[in-house]
């Protein structure tokens, strides 16, 4: 009797497959609120100050927990072709969710300064969340901008605020 070995061919092979997640942090201002402007129009104006408050004015993603950060480039206000200036923390810079973001999150009001300081601080992350943000420049109120015009027409005083976003 003749008995044949044959051997079986492998019909398999493995394969590692790694899910490589990079992290992802980006922040964005609402490309139609790139200026923000506080006006002073009226008596009522000079007198109590100004805020305004922009809706979904940042959009943040963030694949983890984030911090954002806001500062200004300068430590005042200042007009062009002038001496005169304005303190930056005669604005208090105050946020909260925006449309369809309800992630819990803490919010810190922020006094300007050059310093960056704590705006949104959040333990989660999330893809492309909104927030309000109000200029707050009550601080300019009770007369304090009253000399600052210079003859008939309107005087503009101007600052570059800086939003940052880090991992927390």
């Amino acid at each position: 009797m003749y008995v044949e070995n044959t051997y079986a061919q492998s019909n398999s092979a493995n394969v590692t497959v790694n899910i490589i997640l990079h992290p992802i942090q980006t922040i964005t201002i609402n490309s139609s609120q790139k200026d923000v402007n506080l006006e002073y129009h009226n008596i009522e104006d000079y007198e109590k100050g100004v805020l305004t408050t922009l809706d979904d004015h940042l959009s943040v993603t963030s694949t983890g927990s984030f911090q954002v950060n806001v500062a200004s480039n300068q430590d005042s206000f200042t007009q062009s072709g002038s001496d005169k200036s304005i303190p930056v923390s005669d604005v208090l810079i105050i946020a909260a969710n925006g449309s369809d973001n309800n992630l819990p999150q803490i919010f810190d009001n922020v006094l300007l300064s050059t310093n960056p300081e704590s705006l949104i601080r959040s333990g989660t992350g999330g893809m492309d969340l909104k927030y309000n943000v109000t200029y707050d420049n009550t601080a300019g109120g009770a007369d304090k901008y009253v000399n600052m015009t210079s003859g008939d027409t309107e005087s503009v005083f101007t600052s570059e605020i800086i939003y940052t976003i880090t991992s927390k």
